[in-house]
């Protein structure tokens, strides 16, 4: 089901400038026994992306009653939440464009996850590289995904359920659908994602998580060669939350003391 600006609708105006330019962001939020996972997390994300895309804000108060009264029905799922700057005139200037176009909607739990989950999933690796970005814009949930589209076209002509995705440079960023993390020595390192990729709000909470055990989560710059070097690799989204990586390509990874031990951690909704 989809509401826009609180009323149930599958409208939009043809001039809406997310349809017209992408100029909008999104976040998918888990939902489960009625609560929405990571709520706060969400909201900063959208809150922060609103401001750096000088977009007149919606009123997150309601927004946030909206969600909340979808989530109470729903026993295991997802919502969607799409800001778009609003309808505007021809060309690419904001100016004018003052009322935020707030899209919500509801979507079954993909019930594969949890398989994910338990046994693990094997990654490829994609041939499609991701462009460096603006400051303005790195790590943004942005509606413009045209990158991530090739991808998983990529990936559907294939057998490879996901696969790590590199910059334009060959350093590891992301995985078509989520943060990319891997254990070496007992250290535990993820993306610098400065230029490419999504800042994921798992891997946020993942952060507090490794803080809390007295550990440090190092960013760095590599290639593929050191992540297949690793001893231990996962990946996390915030649907399927954290998943543990058994091989990528022909690299095999049996060890999975790190991954085990943050998904016995997770967060309670």
């Amino acid at each position: 089901m989809y509401w826009i600006n609180g009323v149930e609708s599958e409208t939009l105006p043809i001039n809406d400038r997310s349809t017209q330019y992408g100029d909008g962001f999104f976040t998918t939020m888990k939902v489960e026994n009625g609560e929405i996972c990571l709520w706060p997390f969400h909201l900063e994300r959208l809150r922060v992306s609103a401001k750096r895309l000088m977009m007149t804000p919606p009123n997150w108060h309601e927004l946030e009653a909206q969600v909340c009264s979808i989530a109470k029905s729903i026993a295991l799922g997802g919502i969607k939440i799409l800001i778009s700057r609003g309808a505007g005139g021809r060309g690419y200037s904001p100016e004018g464009c003052v009322t935020t176009q707030v899209i919500v909607s509801d979507f079954q739990y993909p019930s594969h996850y949890k398989q994910w989950q338990k046994n693990g999933i094997e990654l490829g690796v994609s041939t499609i590289k991701l462009g460096l970005s603006s400051p303005h814009l790195a790590g943004m949930k942005h509606l413009n995904r045209l990158e991530q589209v090739l991808i998983k076209d990529e990936i559907a002509k294939t057998e490879t359920t996901d696969v790590v995705v590199l910059d334009l440079n060959n350093k590891v960023i992301e995985t078509s659908i989520a943060n990319i993390f891997w254990i070496k020595d007992s250290r535990i390192f993820t993306p610098d994602l400065s230029f490419s990729g999504i800042e994921g709000v798992m891997k946020k909470h993942l952060q507090q998580l490794i803080k809390i055990s007295q550990l440090e989560l190092n960013e760095r710059s590599v290639e593929l060669c050191e992540l297949e070097n690793a001893d231990e690799v996962f990946i996390t989204n915030a649907l399927f939350e954290i998943v543990p990586i058994n091989a990528i390509v022909n690299t095999k990874f049996t060890q999975h003391k790190f991954t085990h031990r943050f998904q016995e951690r997770l967060y309670s909704c």
